[in-house]
């Protein structure tokens, strides 16, 4: 399910479910994947919950982890390289040891 009409706010971010976009503080809009835009939007609208590689891939392709499955891996470093101030040490998008990621921002809906 996309988050269709909502716009999600988090850090100096908008996702913006309509358009579906990412927009800087400043008005500049990021350019995302399709597969970007539903793992960050699968993401944010579970902050502070973490979530397994499984529960990501179900989330975002409806599919289940193959082992050695390192497509989510790859698509939250995409991200973090778009979404963080520093990418080596992200602030928003944590790796949980053994457990998956966590959005670790508070998230408030805007109009």
């Amino acid at each position: 399910a996309e988050p269709g009409a909502l716009r999600l706010a988090f850090d100096r971010w908008v996702l913006d479910g309509d358009r579906r976009e990412l927009v800087g503080e400043g008005g500049e809009a990021v350019v995302l994947s399709t597969a970007e835009f539903r793992l960050l939007a699968a993401l944010v609208r579970r902050p502070r919950v973490v979530l397994s590689r499984d529960q990501l891939l179900d989330l975002t392709s409806g599919r289940t982890a193959q082992a050695f499955d390192r497509s989510i891996d790859n698509q939250v470093s995409r991200l973090r390289r778009k979404l963080e101030r520093d990418p080596a040490h992200p602030e928003l998008l944590k790796t949980v040891w053994g457990g998956g990621y966590v959005f670790a921002a508070d998230v408030r809906e805007v109009r």
